[in-house]
């Protein structure tokens, strides 16, 4: 039933800015303030091994990435970027095995400098940011605490269509990869989470 939802919600959003499409003219992105709104949901994990014993969360959750800058040259933007997911109550592994009665979330997010260059004119993009965060849980039976600081990287390939002169809105693919180190043990909490994000774009 959630995915049907899901895919009735797609749909709409679809249909609406289609239909505004055609109140807005044609553009580009030449100079200018930018802002990119965008979340969604999607598959997101992550894993811990030191050779001997694994620990691996996996699940589905919520995405967020909030782009803000300037156009820089035609059609390109720099930007910081605040971007992560939060899973709740994700399954998790032990040496393959599932490990049952786990409750609650895991999160990793991070801020960082990046790139977002538009294929004009059909107003698609490609994004990438580089940048440090860390990861979270809070989960019950004593699995709570943090990462250090580590990478994070965030690359997003988007569509949108114009609904005004300065507002486009659209669909957009993400793919995050994460790195940070564990604070007790000399290896990285390392993961990769897919999302299907809707954007709104000020340009």
């Amino acid at each position: 039933m959630r995915h049907v939802n899901v895919l009735r919600l797609t749909i709409f959003l679809l249909t609406l800015t289609l239909a505004a499409t055609a109140l807005a003219g044609p553009r580009d992105h030449a100079d200018g303030f930018f802002l990119r709104l965008s979340g969604g949901a999607g598959s997101t994990g992550s894993s811990l091994s030191d050779g001997t014993d694994k620990l691996e969360f996996s699940g589905s959750g919520g995405d967020l990435n909030i782009a803000i800058g300037g156009i820089v040259a035609p059609n390109l933007a720099l930007h910081g970027t605040l971007y992560g997911w939060s899973a709740s109550d994700p399954t998790l592994e032990f040496n393959g095995a599932d490990v049952t009665d786990i409750s609650g979330t895991l999160t990793a997010a991070g801020v960082g400098a990046g790139l977002t260059y538009w294929f004009m004119p059909v107003n698609m993009y490609l994004s990438g940011t580089v940048g440090s965060g860390g990861l979270e849980l809070d989960l019950n039976g004593g699995l709570d605490g943090k990462s250090d600081r580590g990478l994070i990287l965030d690359l997003t390939l988007g569509k949108e269509w114009w609904v005004g002169d300065s507002w486009g809105l659209g669909l957009a693919g993400g793919l995050i990869y994460h790195s940070f180190p564990d604070p007790d043990i000399s290896e990285n909490w390392s993961g990769t989470s897919f999302t299907l994000r809707f954007s709104a774009t000020m340009n």
